[in-house]
């Protein structure tokens, strides 16, 4: 029972910040980003992004030439 008391209290303690995520994920953006390398947005391509050092970064896969076949038509 006491333990019960003690998380209880734990809430209203000092927080962690918030942490990395290093993993990318796919992520499909509704206005332009900012990719990592400064590179324009490819119309084909699927973005990725992670949650680093406190802000979002983004990278896009480099189109395939199956891709940009694709586009064409």
């Amino acid at each position: 029972m006491t333990q019960d008391y003690l998380a209880f209290f734990g809430l209203f303690g000092p927080r962690a910040a918030a942490t990395d995520v290093a993993v990318w994920h796919r992520y499909n953006p509704i206005l332009p980003v900012r990719l990592t390398d400064g590179a324009s947005l490819n119309p084909s391509g699927q973005i990725w992004r992670r949650f680093h050092l406190g802000e979002w970064e983004y990278k896009q896969d480099p189109e395939t030439p199956d891709d940009y076949e694709a586009r064409q038509y």
